[in-house]
């Protein structure tokens, strides 16, 4: 068994506050092979440490990582594919309007 949730597998996720990337980790198990995380750093040293990492753990081609600010310029993927967007920032609002142009019209869930 891969231990993927067979109701994510497949799922596109953004993430923004990538910090030591632990909910990465968990989101690229939960999203499997079929599924993409698109996380987002506004701390270049942060976002460098977590981007070698992530390769070193094999999720290169799971995870996509930025270096961005993401409530001054949104998010790198605002083509409306994700499942869900993760917010873990100071000032969570300040990011909804671009969350919500990275959410599906399908439907899909802001976590704060």
């Amino acid at each position: 068994s891969s231990g993927i949730n067979a109701e994510y597998g497949g799922s596109v996720v953004v993430e923004s506050g990538t910090g030591s990337g632990s909910l990465t980790h968990a989101l690229a198990r939960a999203v499997g092979k079929s599924g993409h995380v698109h996380t987002h750093e506004f701390h270049k040293e942060r976002y460098e440490v977590a981007k070698v990492e992530f390769e070193r753990h094999g999720l290169g081609d799971v995870v996509t990582g930025y270096h961005r600010n993401v409530c001054v310029d949104g998010f790198a993927v605002e083509d409306g594919t994700a499942t869900a967007v993760f917010l873990d920032l100071p000032s969570p609002w300040e990011a909804i309007p671009h969350a919500v142009r990275a959410l599906s019209a399908a439907g899909g869930r802001i976590c704060s």
